[in-house]
């Protein structure tokens, strides 16, 4: 297989064209415009020349036929000195240009005829403007002043992203944050298996993906009409890193936070447990040949320590201590195992970073860059509650590596022709290692209500659970530059391998009533420990006793398009991309599925041996931009078209182990005796007869999204710019999950809610469990307003304010790494084979945000910047449902509520019932609107949140040896409100995004439901730990 994939991966390079500028990320900026004379005239032949200052890297073109030049693959950043020049006219020179990442800069020139030798100087100060030629979608740019000086208390990628207005969290544009595409110096940097919650690789490590150190700037595009931006149906971010010049520069810094930098609980008052989180680091860069060769390296670490909480003895908790200390004796005398410390503990989060550059101006027309991304990183997993005591070896520690590399060539091979080829690479090692001897999980239950327990053993998840990924990617475009067309041609190609090893309860899991049931001994008096379940998943291959799931798979894009220059004041822009996802791998055949029908849903010969592969997904896009005015002071632009994404492997892996014939599954109440010995637990019973199937459709596609946008730009009084942005996103194939196992309701509930019922022999064959099937739909859309305000003063201000309102539906929002959890937890009323259209998890509604910052310096060497941001959203979504299984489809957790009118739509247990019910759903926002309704899939919201973040610095300057030196004390605080007021930025969160309000039941044979309800004690929605404020002091050196 793995041949198979390297044999492939060659193929396709070798085939592409030899000269085919960026493609999958944005890397560059480029520039444009017309040389004239005064009559407006083009001057064929006149020569541009931009000089990028820092590092005298040059970048020259001379003007077609109609005056018109074109720079390629331009270093973002400046400033620049753009100077034009033309026999028998005078040197007309712009300086202090600074490019902003993807951005195609319109700059003309208007030369006077005069002396040869004499210039004439413009000092423009040109830096990203909003109002620019190439903007025709939504896009953000964060530039290195940005991230230099707004709130960072995580030092993350995301607490810059949030400056896109149509952002919320890790979602962008109401999608699922998994179908982003995260680019660094245009590579992939993304989870593309799709377990980590961040959507970066070491996320489930807790740690960011790069130190915000080595970036440079930051974009987020949400509808670039640009065929060459792909992989995405959500939002692209697209980050480069710095890179050194001819000036030494660097850093020193550090940034820490305790227990004296968190505020109390806002509810409790309770105080912070103490803890330690510090980030330390350097950067520096300069030149290793002045005017030919850079280098830029940064190193981080970053450690944090915490105690844990609920330790025995603990205010509040309710695990029996004698019997704790007796259970650690009990494993170790009998069974040599060593449970781990049952004392306190602390919970380390570590981790490591190291970021090298090279930048090479091989000649005036060719430049290359290597860089190379290390971070290793790991964090202890273990958690104890009142109620619930774990040892220190049913933890897991979860370790993650990752090694990217980028190499990017950048050609001019003629005024015309330029090329870009990025060739990348990364390996991506996680693993959760758990300390001990590997040991069966254990779980005790004492007398606590039934809800108290102890566990020890190696927790079940982790014995066996590791992941590897290697990506190999390899995109190279060729831009040519005719006259008023601006022609692509290129390629972006992702070649990807993964080993997925999981198996959960793959050391054996038991369960006892009590600890009386544990410490029970035979007539000679040897332990006899009586468990009343044990569950183990063990292979089904004596030969492969830890089988994963191996397969590659290959995302393969080719794109075209024109850029055409209609007027001097009007771009349009024309391309088709085409997207191919290839697997060639495919998993163990069931043959015993094959024999099944499932005639409920019409589908016979399923197999689990088919994948979808060779799919060809096209994506023809249209932009357009317009000055009106053409003086850059009122803007038209917008575009259509369609984008193609990536799935998450893991929905796909999903197959290769779930096939009913790679694992044996036992499952047995009340077995004769516990056994230790993970490799003969099997011995205590037959494995099942049943198995979960998960199937994908042979022509299942990846998700694609039909995206068009409108945006005014306009310049109103004062130099404030305003814009007005909609977009409308309509669903072409996304994701949905059936059980095809499943048979037809027989029948109906009696009453008001009339949903269908399932008969208790729910399967249609019994050798299967669920047979869970991923397949396509076309139903969901999204759509969002945008109103902006921004404006930057010359004195150091610069503020902007948005607020958008969105609305996001779909059939599945995705949310979880599994099949069967996709499709039980997706919350429905009638069939859950056929989901309703409804809220998806990731829908925003309003949103409002806001960033103002000002800079003065003062007495010569000082001065002192503060910046702040301001976000306020609507909640976030969640659902009302019952408790239990009303349906009797088998679920628990997804039947939404019917809202009764009045009392007669409910056969509730008492009038004191009803009345509390009743009184919940009048004084509720959402529930009172829908009374004689059901409650809808992600329908309702928490209450309204505000943030305030603030960052203070005051900087101390001083020149030495030639160099300017800055000493810089930071201070962020996150939620600033809640350090004024308690009371103040509070941020909800409800578990599971769902609240099973009333508990339901119902007679089997006459259908008649029965409703309880019991009065929460307090709001459903809890307080989370972000709402309290959170500080961080830094300290900073630089040099320049």
């Amino acid at each position: 297989m793995k041949n198979l994939f390297t044999r492939l991966m060659l193929i396709v390079v070798m085939c592409l064209p030899v000269h085919l500028s960026w493609g999958q990320g944005t890397t560059t900026a480029s520039m444009n415009g017309v040389l004239s004379e005064a009559s407006g005239a083009g001057l064929a032949g006149a020569t541009i020349l931009a000089v990028h200052t820092p590092s005298n890297t040059q970048y020259a073109a001379s003007a077609d036929a109609n005056g018109r030049y074109n720079l390629q693959n331009m270093r973002v950043g400046g400033p620049y000195t753009i100077t034009a020049t033309y026999v028998g006219y005078q040197e007309q020179r712009k300086e202090n240009i600074f490019l902003a990442l993807g951005q195609n800069l319109r700059l003309d020139f208007n030369l006077s005829q005069g002396a040869i030798g004499l210039s004439e100087v413009q000092v423009v100060a040109e830096r990203g403007a909003v109002i620019n030629a190439d903007r025709t979608g939504a896009a953000t740019n964060v530039s290195r002043e940005q991230i230099q000086n707004l709130p960072t208390l995580n030092r993350s990628l995301q607490d810059f992203t949030r400056l896109t207005p149509q952002a919320s969290g890790n979602s962008i544009g109401g999608a699922n944050n998994r179908y982003n595409n995260i680019t660094i110096d245009g590579a992939v940097n993304n989870d593309v298996f799709g377990l980590a919650g961040s959507g970066t690789p070491g996320g489930q490590a807790g740690t960011q993906p790069i130190s915000l150190d080595a970036i440079d700037q930051i974009q987020v595009v949400l509808a670039p009409y640009d065929v060459k931006f792909g992989n995405f149906t959500g939002g692209g971010i697209n980050a480069v890193t710095r890179s050194g010049t001819n000036n030494w520069e660097g850093s020193v810094y550090g940034f820490m936070r305790n227990e004296k930098t968190i505020g109390k609980d806002p509810v409790t008052e309770a105080k912070p447990a103490d803890f330690q989180d510090y980030q330390t680091g350097f950067r520096i860069g300069g030149p290793v040949i002045k005017d030919k060769l850079f280098f830029f390296l940064n190193g981080e670490i970053t450690r944090r320590s915490e105690p844990l909480l609920n330790n025995l003895g603990d205010a509040g908790s309710t695990v029996p201590r004698d019997s704790v200390e007796m259970l650690y004796n009990y494993l170790n005398t009998n069974y040599g195992y060593d449970a781990g410390s049952f004392g306190p503990l602390d919970r380390r989060t570590e981790s490591n970073k190291i970021f090298a550059r090279l930048d090479w101006n091989i000649t005036d027309r060719h430049q290359l860059t290597l860089r190379h991304n290390f971070v290793d990183a790991f964090d202890d997993n273990i958690s104890r509650f009142t109620n619930g005591f774990r040892f220190a070896n049913n933890a897991y520690e979860f370790a993650s590596t990752t090694n990217s590399t980028v190499a990017e060539l950048r050609s001019r091979f003629s005024e015309s022709i330029s090329n870009n080829l990025i060739v990348g690479y990364s390996r991506i090692r996680d693993k959760r290692d758990t300390p001990g001897g590997l040991f069966p999980m254990i779980r005790i239950n004492y007398s606590n209500g039934g809800t108290g327990n102890v566990d020890a053993g190696t927790e079940r998840s982790s014995a066996f659970n590791e992941l590897d990924q290697d990506i190999f990617e390899v995109t190279d475009n060729l831009i040519a530059f005719l006259g008023r067309h601006t022609l692509t041609l290129g390629t972006h190609n992702e070649f990807f391998s993964f080993r997925n090893l999981f198996v959960n309860n793959g050391n054996g899991y038991y369960q006892f009533n009590s600890f009386r049931d544990f410490f029970r001994t035979d007539a000679n008096g040897n332990p006899a420990p009586r468990p009343f379940r044990i569950e183990q998943t063990y292979s089904a291959d004596a030969n492969n006793p830890r089988p994963a799931a191996e397969f590659d798979a290959m995302q393969l894009g080719f794109y075209v398009q024109d850029e055409i220059s209609v007027t001097d004041n009007f771009r349009l822009t024309l391309g088709l991309r085409l997207d191919i996802p290839v697997m060639p791998d495919t998993p163990d055949r069931n043959y015993a599925l094959e024999k099944a029908y499932f005639p409920y849903n019409g589908l016979r010969d399923l197999r689990t041996d088919e994948t979808p592969s060779g799919q060809l997904l096209w994506a023809p896009r249209l932009g357009f931009n317009w000055d009106v005015k053409g003086d850059k002071t009122f803007q038209v632009r917008g575009g259509t078209g369609i984008f193609t994404g990536r799935v998450p492997f893991v929905w796909l892996s999903n197959q290769f182990t779930n096939n009913g014939i790679t694992f044996n599954t036992l499952f047995r109440n009340n077995p004769p005796r516990f056994e230790p010995n993970i490799d003969k637990i099997r011995d205590l019973g037959t494995a099942g007869t049943t198995a979960e199937i998960n199937l994908v459709t042979n022509d299942f596609k990846i998700p694609q999204t039909f995206r068009t946008n409108l945006g005014i730009d306009y310049t109103l009084p004062l130099g404030i710019i305003a814009t007005l942005e909609g977009i409308y996103s309509k669903t072409l194939n996304d994701i949905v999950y059936q059980d095809v196992n499943l048979r037809q309701p027989t029948g109906t509930l009696v009453g008001a809610d009339n949903r269908p019922t399932y008969p208790t022999q729910r399967g249609v064959h019994s050798g299967f469990t669920n047979t869970i099937l991923l397949s396509n739909a076309n139903r969901g859309y999204s759509y969002s307003l945008t109103g902006q305000l921004q404006k930057n003063f010359e004195n150091g201000l610069n503020t902007m304010v948005a607020y958008t309102y969105g609305e996001s539906k779909d059939l599945n929002s995705g949310t979880s790494s599994t099949a069967r959890s996709n499709w039980q937890f997706n919350q429905i009323v009638w069939n859950p084979n056929d989901p309703e259209l409804s809220y998806s998890r990731f829908d925003v509604r309003h949103r409002i945000i806001a960033t103002g910052g000002y800079t003065f310096n003062y007495a010569g060497n000082f001065g002192t910047s503060i910046a702040l941001f301001y976000e306020g959203q609507s909640g976030t979504p969640f659902t009302y449902l019952y408790r239990g299984d009303l349906n009797g489809d088998g679920n628990t957790g997804n039947d939404l509520m019917y809202v009764p009118r009045d009392r007669s739509e409910i056969n509730i247990v008492d009038d004191k019932q009803w009345a509390d019910l009743d009184a919940y759903i009048s004084g509720d926002s959402y529930l009172s609107t829908r009374r004689g309704q059901y409650t809808e899939r992600n329908g309702a919201r928490t209450p309204w949140t505000h943030q305030v973040d603030l960052r203070l610095t005051q900087d101390f300057l001083f020149a030495a040896g030639g160099k300017n030196h800055k000493f810089q004390l930071s201070f962020d605080v996150f939620n600033v409100g809640n350090l004024i007021n308690k009371d103040w930025g509070h941020q909800y969160f409800i578990q599971n995004s769902a609240v099973e309000l009333v508990s339901a039941s119902r007679n089997a044979t006459t259908n008649i439901p029965t409703y309880t309800f019991s009065k929460p004690a307090k709001k459903v929605w809890g307080n989370t730990f972000s709402s309290r404020w959170q500080g961080q002091v830094g300290l900073r050196y630089i040099f320049q």
